[in-house]
């Protein structure tokens, strides 16, 4: 939160070293969110599941999480790192998305803090072409692709990506986000 609060490396401008400033660009948090809300990965930045209702199933459930959901300056981040070589744009690791959560049980709180989001992405979920672009990409990978059960079971996968995508337009226009071009 303290990075999205000082727009740490905005307009690629160094911050004061008395800023509390990680080296990661600002925008990377905005292109996190935007990946982890279509996808409902909650274990990256809502280990605690304080966002929507688990299930019994549920890593938090399992680990009675839940109860730090009060404590909100201590939220640990997981599975995402930053290399020696590249220090200012993050590197996401166990990208299991989940796809059986309704639009009513959607983790929101993946989206706090937010006050901007990349104009190519949205551009493409206006756009009605991200099922063609998931389509090629998912294609890519010939496993995954299989274990979905092969066209059929991805196409069921990218009909809840475009709900979520829907939900997150109205989100971005219902809370004044702005949409602007960030840097790849």
């Amino acid at each position: 939160q303290n990075s999205l609060v000082q727009r740490c490396w905005h307009k690629n401008t160094r911050p004061k070293p008395d800023s509390g400033c990680s080296t990661i660009h600002h925008y990377e948090w905005s292109k996190l969110a935007l990946f982890d809300f279509l996808l409902q990965i909650h274990n990256r930045l809502d280990q605690s599941c304080c966002g929507f209702r688990p299930r019994r199933e549920d890593v938090c459930v399992e680990v009675a999480q839940q109860a730090s959901c009060e404590d909100q300056e201590n939220v640990k981040l997981a599975n995402i790192f930053h290399r020696n070589q590249d220090s200012r744009h993050l590197v996401f690791t166990n990208n299991k998305g989940f796809f059986d959560r309704n639009e009513d049980n959607l983790d929101f709180r993946l989206l706090e803090g937010i006050r901007e989001f990349p104009e190519k992405a949205v551009t493409v979920l206006k756009s009605r072409k991200l099922r063609e672009k998931l389509l090629q990409s998912l294609f890519l990978d010939q496993m995954y692709w299989e274990s979905q059960g092969g066209r059929q079971g991805i196409d069921k996968l990218i009909d809840v990506i475009e709900r979520r995508a829907k939900v997150l337009l109205t989100y971005i226009m219902a809370h004044g986000i702005k949409v602007i071009t960030m840097n790849d």
